[in-house]
């Protein structure tokens, strides 16, 4: 095994090729006061017209059955109606989002779309765990849930150059894969991903979760129980096997955080069975 030093220079590297993707679309910092405020549906599409590529994703999108179910959506004004203030925002963040997951991060071993697939369904979940506890913030819930992994879509080609020694430091060492991106490369995909959220000037809460999803308990207090929703609803998606990739089950799993949301064995299994309902709409989704 090579010497797994990291050098300031690629850590430096790293953060240079994050700071070049393109900021996330200042559309839904200018929705989200509207949506709160229940504005008119023409002034949330006038809005959202500002930016034609995703308001047609915003039409394309609602037509899946995972959103509007009972409605026909021909138009945008159509798409808010049918969709309601809170599923139209999420709608909105999936199509905002969806450019950032393109190509194949074979660095996690994924093909092209897993990550995407993991990161809507551990928003699905998510939002599914947020119902049940009755937890208030949803769609920061889900926003941060939907980019939680946002930092591996920049780390993995590094990772995918560092394979070989992250794996056998994981085997040999028996530490998680996280730790393991964090001696090899100098950073893991929380801390870049953490990075992203706050050049996009997303809030303090959302920057947290991200940073701390594999570790809850390290969080502030006050931003503890949304990032143990987060960290519980990646775990029950990776269970099974959908975008976990190579690092999956070698990530850290704080069980307590089941005790902690009240989340038995029970709930545990219809939690996945209610995801596993709406699977279906969820690939259908995935497509448009």
């Amino acid at each position: 095994m090579q010497d797994t030093n990291p050098s300031g220079k690629l850590v430096d590297k790293i953060i240079e090729h994050a700071e070049e993707l393109p900021p996330f679309p200042r559309i839904v910092q200018k929705l989200m006061p509207l949506i709160q405020s229940m504005a008119p549906v023409k002034e949330i599409e006038a809005v959202i017209q500002y930016d034609p590529a995703i308001a047609a994703r915003v039409i394309a999108l609602s037509r899946s059955p995972l959103y509007a179910r009972k409605y026909s959506v021909t138009s945008l004004r159509d798409a808010i109606v049918a969709l309601g203030n809170k599923e139209l925002i999420k709608v909105v963040l999936a199509a905002c989002s969806a450019r950032y997951f393109q190509g194949a991060p074979t660095g996690y071993d994924l093909r092209e779309g897993e990550l995407w697939e993991h990161s809507v369904s551990v928003a699905i979940m998510t939002d599914i765990l947020t119902e049940h506890i009755k937890f208030k913030n949803a769609v920061t819930a889900y926003t941060a849930a939907l980019l939680h992994d946002i930092g591996k879509t920049i780390l993995h080609f590094y990772v995918k150059d560092e394979f070989e020694n992250i794996l056998t430091m994981v085997k040999k060492e028996r530490i998680n894969f996280l730790d393991a991106e964090r001696r090899v490369l100098g950073i893991d995909h929380q801390q870049l991903g953490a990075l992203i959220a706050k050049k996009w000037n997303l809030p303090d809460v959302i920057v947290a979760v991200v940073r701390f999803h594999h570790q809850p308990e390290k969080v502030v207090p006050k931003f503890r129980q949304i990032t143990k929703l987060v960290h519980v609803a990646n775990a029950l998606v990776t269970s099974m096997g959908i975008g976990c990739g190579v690092d999956g089950l070698t990530q850290p799993f704080a069980e307590t955080t089941l005790t902690e949301l009240k989340i038995s064995p029970k709930l545990s299994e219809k939690l996945l069975a209610e995801f596993g309902a709406r699977f279906h709409d969820l690939k259908e989704f995935l497509g448009k």
